[in-house]
């Protein structure tokens, strides 16, 4: 019978789960919110129109100027004339109108529009040596040009303001991220204590023994997913945006906004992970089933390599695929792009920085072939049997921080998609780890190249 501490148990490493859930999701939604404020730039739209406008009215008077001197053709006069016009309609009409009564220049514009329509006759009808025209003319348009530039200064101010406010906002959800991170990570260990002892106190049984056998398994199989395949979007997600909290104002916008791009990236492979991390967990029990779908080769690793470059920007990864190779498969592609994600993953990790990593894509035997190649620390012989085995870790990794899973999960996936992993490695000099997948279950269009170039 099991006793009341070990229901208490189960009770507190139940809250615990949904806790985990909820900080991680509240995490995730601040990034989001974080990224969707870095998008704002109703300042930059309405500061480029006021100042196009203020363009518009400069050229139309030095125009006027230039006709009544030189004796020019008025067709000039008259397209800048509409150019000018049409400005002044776009800051007069709907939110842009709110806008400019936000600034307190609405009432000014519509004046100076209502007096350069009421002077339209003498602009169009212009002639050479009017210089009374051209000083009426000059009366308008001055002041229409001051106003215009008072309302760009304005609207410059007004968005540096704006923009610093969303600076504290983020600052402010950045922080909030961290705390949770942190959270789950106290939580994290709190389950660890949690499950293990309600382990012991089913020692007695040796059905209930085998049962939490199962269950610790599976959570140290969760633990250490989540420490393994988390790791790298986060790290992207973390440099991101300790590089804009530095920068601050500083900051192009280009730069900010490429950064919000990043991290709304690793935001949404970082949900695809969480699916993920279920379904790995799922693996040893055969619960988790592929979905393949049409998957381009060159997609699938240009996109291990681009996750892997945003993590080591500095480091060198060839990619080199032969001209029989198929242009897509029918793979699971998230399946597919974890095992090559751990592949190139490792081999950055255990190669020196000054050695490039190379991803060769063949086929042979009707499989698709795709070796990741380093010249890294090797593995010695003894040990290359054990290399897939769950935790194991080879001598040769001392000092390389790992947790010993990953091998192992992508050696399960490949024989999950009905492929296979291997290796050539010698110790000191570098490893080559080759996943293959099948060609038959490739397109219909795609097997039909394939076959005709065998032919």
């Amino acid at each position: 019978m099991i006793r009341r501490n070990e229901i208490i148990a189960y009770v507190m490493a139940g809250a615990a789960i949904v806790a985990f859930g909820v900080l991680l999701v509240f995490a995730l939604f601040r990034l989001a919110a974080t990224e969707t404020e870095m998008r704002k730039n109703e300042g930059d739209n309405m500061l480029w129109a006021i100042s196009r406008t203020q363009s518009a009215a400069l050229h139309l008077d030095a125009s006027i100027t230039r006709h009544a001197a030189l004796r020019l053709s008025t067709g000039d006069i008259e397209r800048r004339y509409n150019i000018l016009l049409s400005r002044l309609s776009l800051l007069s009409e709907g939110p842009q109108r709110r806008y400019m009564t936000d600034l307190g220049q609405s009432k000014n514009l519509a004046m100076a529009e209502r007096d350069i329509k009421a002077l339209e006759s003498e602009i169009l009808g212009l002639s050479f040596g009017d210089t009374a025209a051209v000083n009426r003319i000059h009366d308008v348009l001055g002041p229409l040009i001051e106003e215009l530039g008072r309302a760009g200064n304005r609207s410059m101010v007004r968005q540096w303001e704006a923009t610093g406010a969303r600076l504290d906002q983020q600052r402010q959800s950045i922080l909030q991220v961290i705390v949770s991170i942190l959270a789950i990570i106290a939580l994290g260990i709190f389950l660890s204590v949690s499950m293990l002892r309600a382990m012991a106190g089913h020692q007695r049984s040796l059905r209930s023994f085998k049962r939490e056998q199962e269950v610790a398994e599976a959570y140290r199989s969760f633990v250490a997913l989540v420490s393994h395949q988390f790791r790298t979007p986060l790290a992207v997600i973390d440099s991101a945006m300790q590089r804009l909290l530095r920068s601050g104002r500083n900051m192009e916008r280009a730069e900010i906004e490429r950064r919000a791009e990043q991290v709304r990236t690793e935001v949404a492979g970082l949900t695809k992970l969480i699916g993920a991390t279920l379904d790995v967990v799922r693996l040893e029990a055969g619960q988790v089933m592929p979905s393949p779908e049409t998957c381009y080769v060159e997609t699938l690793v240009e996109r291990a390599r681009t996750r892997q470059i945003a993590e080591t920007p500095d480091r060198v990864i060839e990619v080199q695929i032969a001209s029989e190779v198929p242009p897509s498969i029918e793979t699971d592609p998230l399946l597919t792009e974890q095992i090559l994600n751990n592949l190139v993953s490792n081999a950055v990790k255990y190669s020196p920085e000054t050695e490039p990593v190379k991803i060769r894509v063949s086929t042979l035997n009707k499989q698709v072939c795709f070796a990741v190649e380093d010249g890294g620390v090797g593995i010695p012989d003894i040990e290359q049997a054990k290399l897939f085995d769950r935790f194991f870790r080879a001598s040769t990794s001392a000092g390389v921080p790992g947790t010993g899973v990953g091998l192992s999960i992508a050696s399960q996936l490949a024989r999950l998609l009905g492929g296979q992993l291997d290796f050539v490695s010698r110790a000191g000099i570098g490893s080559t780890f080759t996943l293959r997948l099948p060609i038959a279950s490739a397109s219909p269009q795609v097997r039909s190249r394939v076959q005709n170039a065998e032919t």
